[in-house]
């Protein structure tokens, strides 16, 4: 059985306003030797029509359907469980990435021979039927071009902080992802898959090249307000994180603990001022924010502020 060199998964619901030119930026790739895993989630809309479309015209169209909405963290898995490629590539379906930028991963990740190949991406919104770039890159802060890591061996090379945790902004081996799941039905299943795969692998490396276009969409998980809802999938995740720190017994100077430390306080900081919410439903945060407060004293003084009056 050939493999290809890449697989590209998108999961996809409700975004027929969008979807063509996903596909068309996947279809339409320098490097062909590629598959292109969809995930229907049980989209309400016509985006299941529109992946037939494409399919009736590239074989290398693979469609799953889910029969009942199981949210993006599932429909990723569906498409891991059937990737044969490579090398994985998750692409969100209301985003697009640039048409050279699968042969240029691809060469980069062999040339570099690492678990995992970090890039940048561009932020972008539609206004007006006319498109606005928005020109704070989606990188990763304080990584060295073209160094290779070894986050499992060497944490001291990096501080784990300056990760852009969106898991569209790697490329990674297949062979390595198959160990590693996104916790299903919840909301910010990237922060802690990526993070733990990250601190996971033997190596990885970061080229400068803008692969990934990212839509402001004000539907989006991020940009819908604040609620309850969020912030339990936040506790989740933070908690999720904490066991990995506590099971694998890392070190409290290790870049992970500083990571979990700044995302408590952030989270806390961000739900804490929310009117809506209750403050005793922060009490799981303000229970990991008072065990990482020895190591990493970064609590903010409006945080203070907000919780004794």
């Amino acid at each position: 059985m050939n493999h290809p060199k890449i697989s590209i998964i998108i999961p996809v619901y409700n975004v027929e306003k969008y979807l063509r030119e996903c596909l068309d930026s996947c279809v339409n790739q320098t490097l062909e030797d590629i598959e292109i895993i969809c995930v229907d989630d049980a989209s309400p809309d016509n985006s299941i029509k529109i992946l037939e479309e494409y399919q009736q015209k590239d074989s290398r169209i693979r469609i799953f359907r889910h029969e009942e909405n199981k949210n993006l963290g599932t429909a990723r898995n569906t498409g891991l469980t059937n990737a044969t490629g490579e090398y994985v590539w998750f692409v969100d379906s209301d985003d697009y990435i640039d048409t050279k930028a699968c042969q240029i991963l691809y060469d980069a990740i062999k040339e570099f021979d690492v678990d995992i190949l970090c890039f940048s991406a561009l932020k972008f919104v539609d206004e007006d039927k006319k498109r606005r770039f928005i020109y704070d890159k989606y990188y990763h802060q304080g990584v060295q071009i073209n160094k290779i890591y070894h986050p499992k061996t060497n944490w001291k090379e990096l501080k784990f902080s300056n990760l852009n945790v969106s898991a569209c902004m790697y490329l990674a081996k297949t062979s390595v992802l198959q160990n590693f799941r996104f916790r299903e039905g919840v909301f910010f299943e990237d922060t802690d898959f990526t993070t733990i795969l990250l601190a996971s692998v033997n190596s990885f490396c970061y080229i400068p090249h803008t692969a990934y276009f990212y839509r402001t969409n004000p539907t989006s998980t991020m940009q819908t307000p604040i609620t309850q809802k969020k912030l339990d999938c936040v506790i989740e995740c933070m908690e999720s994180l904490d066991k990995f720190v506590t099971e694998n017994k890392i070190n409290k100077k290790h870049f992970l603990y500083k990571f979990l430390a700044d995302q408590i306080d952030f989270n806390i900081s961000l739900y804490g001022a929310n009117p809506d919410i209750d403050i005793k439903n922060l009490d799981p945060l303000l229970l990991l924010q008072k065990k990482y407060f020895s190591i990493w004293r970064s609590i903010r003084k409006t945080l203070k502020k907000l919780l004794h009056g």
